[in-house]
């Protein structure tokens, strides 16, 4: 489940054509439509958008009576929050209350923007694109969500030129797949980056990353977070635990389908990106520089409680550059086997390749 950005393909129906990779400008964005605003029993304000492909997005803005320090864990789950430690205290695999404050605090926020779709840019598989670490669940057991924080590497740093990086928490069975994360890219003649979310294939894809506002600051630590709600609802988060810019949101789908993304997988990890042009497939390179740190990587059991990654059956993925001998372009710590944390070093830049396997 790698992000991958079409380049010169023709456009899907409703889609502005993406730059060639030499292009100068940056490919139109389709925007949800805003729809009606409401308020619950509670006094938060609900903010309705329908996606162009018919998902509708809810994203709560709390009321003046909310307190984070004392809302039931029904009200917290309603605007996007995870549950809320007691003082003083941390659980393995979850947030400090230092930080879980700082995710409560920047949900006093203005009027949410539509999110919207980036023409052209998907996730798909390949073994060659990103590395971390995956989790399996047990035998007949699915997730139903992940979540993990994040420091954001400073690609300024970079000395690679056609390079693209994501990092994002997702939960997955390699066909379909629900994430949310952060991407940079600067292998199309502009700098493009922010926080996105995605459904891959099935009833609710997205039909491609959709940034949802939340801009990415080099340094900065980022909440990611995804889970089920019901059949008709997940919830997804993108927070910046430094400034407070936060997205939050259920999406929904009439019909229902949710639990088709209750899969076996869940995946914490940095990816490159593959540009299609034509008929060819060329994978960016990556980029060669600070780390990124992966705390409190935690999987959310179906029906049951969450789970540090470190006890989840983790496999190590590390990206392979076949351009250059198959060496490494970055490799993860081995787990923190107490807190679910690593951080995941990159070695060089690679080549812009032909995918392989």
């Amino acid at each position: 489940m790698i992000a991958v950005l079409f380049a010169g393909a023709a456009p899907a129906s409703g889609y502005a054509a993406a730059p060639s990779a030499s292009g100068a400008s940056t490919p139109a964005k389709l925007c949800a439509e805003a729809l009606a605003t409401t308020t619950d029993a509670d006094g938060d304000r609900h903010h309705s958008f329908r996606m162009p492909n018919g998902l509708m997005v809810d994203q709560v803005v709390p009321g003046p009576t909310f307190d984070p320090a004392t809302a039931s864990a029904a009200r917290l789950a309603k605007v996007g929050l995870p549950a809320r430690p007691e003082s003083g205290a941390v659980a393995p695999g979850e947030l400090t209350r230092a930080d879980w404050e700082k995710v409560a605090g920047g949900l006093d926020r203005a009027t949410p923007k539509p999110p919207c779709v980036k023409p052209g840019v998907h996730a798909a598989t390949h073994t060659t694109n990103y590395s971390g670490y995956r989790a399996t669940a047990a035998s007949g057991r699915t997730y139903a969500g992940a979540h993990s924080s994040i420091t954001a590497p400073d690609y300024y740093t970079s000395t690679c030129s056609e390079e693209s990086m994501t990092q994002w928490v997702g939960v997955s069975n390699d066909t379909v797949l629900v994430q949310a994360g952060v991407y940079v890219t600067q292998a199309t003649g502009t700098v493009e980056s922010g926080g996105f979310i995605e459904f891959v294939d099935g009833a609710w894809n997205t039909g491609g990353m959709v940034d949802v506002g939340v801009p990415y600051v080099a340094g900065h630590r980022y909440y990611l977070d995804v889970h089920y709600a019901d059949r008709y609802n997940w919830s997804l988060t993108v927070s910046d635990l430094d400034n407070g810019r936060n997205f939050s949101g259920f999406w929904t789908h009439p019909s229902g389908g949710g639990t088709e993304y209750l899969q076996p997988f869940a995946y914490f990890v940095s990816e490159r990106l593959t540009y299609i042009s034509g008929n060819q497939k060329l994978l960016t390179q990556y980029m060669n520089h600070s780390d990124v740190r992966f705390r409190a990587a935690t999987a959310k059991i179906h029906d049951a409680e969450d789970a540090r990654l470190s006890v989840q059956r983790p496999d190590q993925q590390i990206m392979l550059s076949p351009g250059i001998g198959n060496q490494r372009l970055s490799n993860p710590d081995p787990l923190e086997v107490s807190a679910s944390n690593f951080t995941e070093h990159w070695a060089r830049c690679g080549v812009v390749e032909s995918p392989q396997g």
